[in-house]
């Protein structure tokens, strides 16, 4: 089964510390374009989207995978598939593998990528949601934040490989939800109104352009430092959008109304006192 892949692998060691970062000659990352870093030396992409499309699928993968079920996932019934599969691995040994060290692990027709001595952001991402994000302080979410770089395997497209499509649709999709969260945690812990917060309000925004909660804590965050103007060009935006949607954008208004409502009061409340 292809979604089997989507467990969480153990395979960058354990850690003291959510969203830290041990010492590690190889970097694989797959939060954005696929690279492979060694020694501080970003590496050639491999001109393969076979190629790249097997490295991501075995990088997640909880237990190796026969040859039978990668033959299956990245090729519609090619004269030689099985020979195909030899050609991206031995592209990907390339890549992967060192003097000494060898990554790609076939053995009873099984294929596997030991990446226990690699750095992949994909895969703390993926412990660090496992093992929950409440208890972050800001410092660690922020770290956990930068690590994404785009969708996952982003601008990576398989024709006539549904499967291996369907898989890396829903692994962009779990992967923006993961962001969605970090971030959303994050906005949690910073001031409100801040720099830092406002700009990840809107990258907040960018992944999920409808959420309600993201836009009335931005313009909270707007009226907070009186930046009336820019509150009412976001609303109207936001509900330009929701309603070219077909969604409902009253409880945008309604927050609108409410955070200006709020501060009148807090205004009257400071004029009487001086008063």
């Amino acid at each position: 089964m292809v979604a089997g892949v989507e467990s969480t692998r153990e395979s960058t060691g354990a850690r003291s510390e959510p969203g830290a970062r041990p010492r590690r000659s190889v970097h694989i990352r797959l939060l954005g374009p696929l690279t492979v870093v060694r020694a501080g030396r970003v590496l050639a992409q491999p001109a393969s989207r076979k190629v790249r499309a097997l490295i991501g699928y075995l990088a997640l993968a909880p237990h190796p995978l026969s040859r039978s079920h990668l033959c299956e996932l990245l090729w519609d019934a090619p004269n030689d598939p099985r020979g195909e599969l030899r050609w991206c691995l031995s592209k990907a040994r390339g890549l992967l593998d060192e003097p000494g060290r060898h990554r790609i692990e076939t053995a009873q027709d099984r294929v596997s990528l030991d990446l226990s001595d690699c750095d992949v952001d994909a895969i703390d991402i993926a412990n660090a949601m496992q093992q929950g994000v409440d208890g972050l302080s800001a410092e660690q979410l922020g770290t956990l934040a930068l690590r994404f770089d785009g969708d996952f395997m982003d601008g990576l497209a398989l024709d006539r490989s549904p499967l291996f499509t369907g898989w890396l649709t829903a692994q962009r999709r779990r992967f923006r939800s993961c962001h969605v969260t970090v971030v959303e945690h994050l906005v949690a812990r910073l001031p409100l109104g801040a720099d830092e917060s406002l700009a990840w309000l809107e990258k907040w925004l960018q992944l999920a352009p409808f959420d309600r909660q993201a836009h009335a804590l931005l313009l909270q965050a707007l009226g907070s430092r009186g930046r009336w103007r820019e509150g009412e060009e976001q609303l109207e935006a936001a509900v330009r959008a929701f309603d070219a949607y077909g969604l409902d954008s009253r409880p945008l208004r309604e927050a609108w109304r409410d955070i200006r409502a709020h501060r009148a009061c807090v205004a009257d409340d400071h004029d009487r006192g001086k008063s």
